[in-house]
């Protein structure tokens, strides 16, 4: 996939951005479904501008007595229909296209789309998130908002993104999708670690895990790829329940990489995917064999060990 293009933001703009998200109340407890949202106050809907650089904000007379399932779809009705306005836009970008919500009556609004990744735009993804959240989760029934965007070269291939309120507290950095994480490679004996920095992208439709073992393969100074040439990656996962990455090879991983120790090898790819916020473990599985490298049992569930990094 290439890479895909970056906006840079001026600080006039992200002033207006960070003005704009910072309204909206503070939520409160959730209500059971069908219960009205009986809100006094109206609720600020957040389109984008004309030439998606910003957020147009536009206060919306709420009815007082509407369940909080009908507020939903009254305002994300409205969303939807800029209207004749030429300086709004429905918050959905180029490369974008919306299908559908669900609510599931208690805190969690899911947004469905088809997605072009080639399309995209990062600036207006983000912005087009903060359109959406920071709407939504002015209504007191809703806490949170789950986009599913499906790839419209792959529908199998789907991304998650859970955002809340909070999401957009540190405007700076959500603008700003790009992370350097420590990845852990060998070093040229084959015998030690060495501490490296990748640069990873929040807004890439690949996981920052499947980023990150895609790391393991570029070439860094004094280091030696960990992973030998017939490796293949077949799935990287996370289990949202116990945060366990699950990361499955095919069978030549249990080969191993001549020049380098199997323990090596393994906390290359252990204690660098450990670096994630959402991995507490990581489960290597094998194709084919009985998930087994040499005298190494893969078979149980891994945490860092950086007593191999090279000092």
């Amino acid at each position: 996939m290439t890479t895909k293009k970056r906006i840079m933001l001026t600080a006039v703009v992200m002033a207006a951005v960070v003005i704009l998200v910072a309204c909206g109340s503070d939520s409160k407890n959730g209500r059971k479904k069908n219960s009205a949202d009986n809100s006094d106050e109206n609720l600020t809907l957040y389109y984008a501008n004309s030439t998606w650089t910003d957020l147009f904000p536009e206060v919306f007379t709420r009815d007082q007595l509407v369940t909080t399932e009908n507020l939903i779809d009254t305002v994300m009705n409205a969303l939807m229909d800029s209207g004749e306005m030429t300086d709004k836009q429905v918050p959905v970008p180029q490369g974008v296209t919306y299908q559908r919500y669900t609510y599931d009556g208690q805190a969690t609004i899911n947004l469905m789309f088809n997605v072009d990744w080639e399309a995209t735009d990062t600036y207006e993804m983000v912005l087009s998130k903060a359109a959406f959240v920071r709407t939504l989760t002015q209504i007191e029934s809703v806490k949170k908002v789950v986009y599913e965007y499906t790839d419209i070269a792959n529908e199998n291939s789907i991304v998650r993104e859970e955002l809340t309120n909070d999401s957009f507290s540190d405007m700076d950095n959500f603008m700003n999708p790009h992370e350097e994480y420590n990845i852990y490679m060998p070093d040229s004996t084959g015998q030690k670690l060495v501490q490296k920095t990748i640069d990873l992208d929040r807004s890439a439709p690949e996981s920052l895990e499947e980023q990150m073992v895609a790391g393991l393969r570029m070439s860094y100074d004094g280091t030696v790829v960990p992973l030998n040439e017939k490796t293949v990656v077949k799935s990287v996962t996370v289990d949202d329940a116990d945060d366990v990455c699950t990361i499955t090879f095919n069978e030549s991983f249990a080969d191993g990489t001549a020049g380098v120790d199997d323990e090596i090898l393994v906390y290359s790819v252990v204690d660098s995917l450990m670096e994630l916020e959402d991995v507490k473990s990581v489960q290597i599985n094998v194709d084919n064999t009985n998930n087994r490298l040499n005298n190494i049992d893969l078979s149980r569930k891994f945490t860092a060990d950086y007593s191999k990094l090279e000092i």
